[in-house]
Formats: C-alpha cells, structure tokens, sequence
C-alpha cells in the first residue's frame, strides 16, 4: 500500500513542483484578498485561470536558465543583493543611448519605481512603439520617452537599461530603502511569467 507521504518520495522535481504551486497558491490568493476590486465577474475569471496559471509559473520556475538560484518554499528567486540600487549610477544619457534603437514588441524591460520608502525594480514589457512621436509603451506603466522619463510626467517611474544586475535584482524583488537594502518583495504572477522570457 502507498502512503500519502510515498507519492513524492523518489522524485525531487515532483517535490519541488508541489512546493511552488503552494506557495505560488498562497501569495495570489492573498493577492486576489487584498485587491480593491470590487468587479466580481474580473475576480471570477482570475480564479476561474489560476490553477493553470500557477502550474505554468511552478513549471516554468523548475525548468528555468535563469543565472539565480530557486526558493522552492517561497517560489522565488535568490541572488546576492547588491549595496546599492544598481540604476543608480545610470544617466539619461546612457538610457537614451540604448532605447535610440526601439526594442522588439515582447521584450521584457526593468522599471526603476520610487517610493515613499526607497526604490525597487518591476519587470514590464513592451506592447507597442510610436517611432513617430518617438515614444515606447510599457504593457503596465505605459509610455516612456527613450530617455527612461514618464511621458505622463510621473517621477516615481523611470524605464531603464537592462542590465544583468539590474534584471537579477528585478527577478528577486530586491529592495533599497534611503538608508540601506530593504526586504525582497514577492514578484506577482505577471512579473514571474515575464522573468521567463528574459534573454539572459
């Protein structure tokens, strides 16, 4: 007779696979608990797609080539977490340079925000160009001048150059408060399908 604990037993993926999904399970459904909507039909269609969504992202995490190192119980990533922001140092100069060639639609892109409590990074990808007002638009955030500035004037935001420093901090929510490294954030499901098309 198999015991419940024997199913898993002689295979480490499988194991692996269970612990993302519940953890993957837990965050959004706290997610979906928090959330402002009000639309009940919007939070139907979310529950009605997340068993698949959940089972691609815990998938996806186990057969990843991403250069980070895997959380299984907290279905994250794990990466040394640098001093400093590393955008920190980038001008607007060095942004314009690298946008003055627009990115294919699809590709995934670091958003520098600011808070309240210091900086952070969130994966975004680009949805569509206007090469004749010279502007880039981010499926989330929305449109950017090549430079990296809010085309609505928003300070908080600020599309910058996908370094690989910068895309393992994004990937592991690492955080800098005004005084130091914060605590990593967890990634949404959104961002943590993003991270999967990264060319690293």
């Amino acid at each position: 007779m198999i015991k419940q604990h024997d199913i898993f037993g002689h295979n480490q993926d499988s194991i692996h696979f269970a612990e993302l999904c519940n953890a993957l399970y837990q965050r959004e459904c706290q997610n979906l608990a928090e959330s402002s909507s009000s639309q009940i039909n919007l939070l139907k269609r979310k529950l009605k797609f997340l068993p698949q969504l959940v089972q691609e992202c815990a998938h996806s995490l186990l057969n990843n080539n991403a250069p980070l190192e895997i959380d299984y119980h907290n279905a994250s990533y794990q990466n040394k977490q640098a001093a400093n922001c590393p955008s920190a140092k980038q001008t607007t100069g060095q942004i314009a340079q690298y946008y003055s060639k627009f990115p294919d639609i699809g590709r995934v892109l670091p958003v520098e925000v600011k808070t309240i409590d210091g900086y952070h990074f969130e994966l975004d990808s680009v949805d569509r160009v206007d090469e004749e007002s010279n502007l880039l638009h981010v499926n989330k955030h929305g449109w950017f001048h090549p430079d990296g500035q809010s085309q609505q004037a928003n300070n908080s935001i600020r599309l910058v150059k996908p370094t690989k420093a910068i895309m393992q901090a994004a990937c592991c929510g690492h955080q800098w408060r005004w005084k130091g490294k914060g605590i990593p954030r967890a990634l949404s499901l959104r961002e943590l399908k993003l991270s999967f098309h990264i060319q690293w």
